[in-house]
């Protein structure tokens, strides 16, 4: 599968840290560590029994994503 077609799999969200990771519990946007585990696993690590994003790897998915997007369309 391409990189292309594993980022349109991932759906953004809205959520809020448990309050004892973000005491200001600001609402946020992003992916959910579970669902790019199922997508992208190596792009998933855990701290601690907390799932987080190695967000390195998924810069790396959106290079490679439009290096692909680029060669399709020349």
């Amino acid at each position: 599968m391409s990189a292309v077609e594993k980022l349109k799999k991932l759906k953004p969200i809205q959520f809020r840290y448990k309050k004892e990771l973000d005491p200001s519990q600001s609402l946020r946007a992003g992916f959910s560590a579970q669902q790019v585990k199922e997508i992208i696993p190596e792009a998933v690590i855990e701290v601690n029994g907390i799932l987080m994003l190695d967000m390195n790897i998924l810069r790396s998915y959106v290079e490679t994503a439009k290096k692909e997007l680029l060669a399709k369309n020349t």
